[in-house]
């Protein structure tokens, strides 16, 4: 294949407008996501189904983003991470209007699949936009700032959503993204660009793409589907990993940029990120059920509460991405993993009797410590990707943290109740037992704790064996240097 050449489109006017277009984007994402899930019962009851169908609402969204991300990153690193991100966030636009419209529970579904690929698009080139605008000294902060829309539209998701549902009907939830998406589109149009591959072989490698969107849809029902789903679909996804491990070996036009997955700094990093959204999701999934089922904490004080990870996370990032800049990614990131393990141990603390001031301190560290991570883990995976390979890069972080946090989800529940399974066994052996369900519960939920603290200490075992490669690198690097120079000089 010939090198791709890149051509010199004129840069942005002002490379913070351009942050900022990209901020407003990631905001109306991550604001309609938490908007949504609190309008579910109320969705629920307006189109007379069951909790289990009314979670294909939220579940299509996740399907749609995590199947096309890499799709088109791949395309953004053909016709430029700009032009795929102006279309997503016309589509994703066109989508929330179309979810305002409808009245009945199978349009939504399709409007949300529209959403979802708007969503799919913008998100998996927002990060390689911030690596093409930024000098890499400056990338962290860029990202920290990211990170903190992020944050921010995860924080005021829930009290939005129940002020509009206070007021007026379910529809007016997606409404709110249709300004927001005007305006993105508007400043996106007028301030961002990107470098744009030049050659001859732009084909996009549908033939993957495809098999990538069933398997990931395989795998989304083996976690969240019931008994009767899980045997089939756990074959059909191992099949098409199988089938699409073949083409990708035979494609001239791979979906997958075979450099970056035999790079290790790219790989490991992922690894890091997958085990620490894993093992973050297994927590936050169960602390509303300690809420409501343990202690009885009223709706509202429970959606208060649990606004101050998200919070914390956003006012976290950007100095961690100062920080990042400064001193380097592995010296903020390990300590944040070590604040992530902290917070595990705090969680340990919680039991039948409600303890707010420890369930607050818990929720603040751990979004330190995502904060803390997320932006010079996510600096330190693209540093690894050139500008041809950004928008590639991009994508695959997305689909990465969203399997992450899917794959986290499903394991707390499965851990749960694996808690709930070996109990007795637990009482035989200790003569520890569980008089009441609260006790029992609190019993699955330390189970719980425990698969995820192991999977954080792993993620920073990972971690340093990466720094140390790295290390050792750079000084066989720098010895091979020397030796060149002292060849040079006994030559003169």
């Amino acid at each position: 294949m010939p090198a791709a050449r890149v051509s010199g489109e004129r840069k942005p006017t002002n490379k913070w407008l351009a942050l900022a277009t990209t901020m407003v984007g990631t905001l109306m994402s991550t604001l309609n996501n938490s908007i949504v899930n609190i309008a579910n019962p109320i969705m629920a009851a307006n189109f007379d189904v069951t909790m289990a169908q009314i979670q294909w609402v939220a579940t299509i969204y996740l399907i749609v983003t995590s199947s096309l991300m890499l799709l088109f990153g791949r395309m953004g690193d053909k016709v430029g991470a700009h032009r795929i991100y102006i279309v997503g966030i016309a589509i994703f636009t066109a989508g929330s209007l179309a979810c305002f419209l409808v009245n009945d529970y199978l349009p939504l579904l399709f409007a949300r699949v529209l959403q979802g690929t708007g969503a799919a698009m913008s998100m998996s080139v927002g990060m390689a936009l911030v690596v093409t605008i930024f000098p890499q000294s400056q990338r962290g902060r860029a990202m920290g700032a990211s990170v903190t829309t992020v944050g921010l539209g995860n924080v005021l998701g829930a009290p939005v959503g129940g002020l509009v549902l206070a007021y007026a009907s379910w529809h007016y939830i997606f409404l709110i993204s249709v300004p927001f998406g005007l305006i993105a589109f508007l400043m996106a149009a007028i301030w961002l660009r990107s470098p744009v591959a030049r050659n001859k072989e732009t084909q996009i490698a549908l033939k993957s793409s495809l098999l990538f969107t069933v398997a990931i849809t395989c795998l989304i029902v083996f976690l969240s589907g019931g008994v009767e789903t899980r045997g089939w679909s756990a074959l059909a996804f191992c099949a098409l990993i199988v089938v699409l491990i073949f083409v990708e070996r035979r494609a001239k036009n791979p979906l997958f940029e075979r450099s970056l997955l035999r790079n290790k700094r790219f790989i490991l990093g992922n690894a890091i990120s997958f085990l620490t959204y894993c093992a973050f999701m297994m927590l936050l999934f169960q602390l509303p059920f300690l809420l409501f089922t343990v202690w009885a904490v009223p709706m509202q004080t429970a959606g208060f509460l649990l606004t101050v990870n998200a919070l914390t996370m956003a006012v976290s990032a950007p100095v961690a991405g100062f920080l990042s800049d400064r001193f380097g990614a592995f010296k903020v990131m390990i300590p944040a993993l070590g604040a992530v393990v902290l917070s595990l141990g705090c969680a340990f603390l919680l039991g039948i009797e409600p303890n707010f001031v420890l369930f607050i301190l818990l929720l603040f560290i751990a979004g330190a410590g995502m904060g803390f991570f997320n932006t010079p883990n996510n600096s330190d995976i693209m540093t690894a990707a050139n500008k041809e390979q950004a928008s590639f890069a991009s994508g695959f972080v997305g689909t990465n943290r969203n399997l992450g946090f899917c794959i986290g989800t499903a394991l707390s529940a499965g851990v749960f109740h694996f808690g709930n399974n070996i109990s007795e066994g637990y009482t035989a052996l200790t003569g520890i037992g569980f008089d009441t369900d609260a006790s029992l519960h609190v019993f699955s939920f330390h189970v719980v704790l425990v698969i995820s603290l192991a999977l954080v200490l792993f993620g920073i075992g990972v971690c340093i064996y990466l720094v140390r490669s790295i290390t050792k690198r750079a000084a066989d690097s720098s010895a091979e240097m020397e030796c060149e120079r002292e060849r040079e000089s006994k030559s003169e």
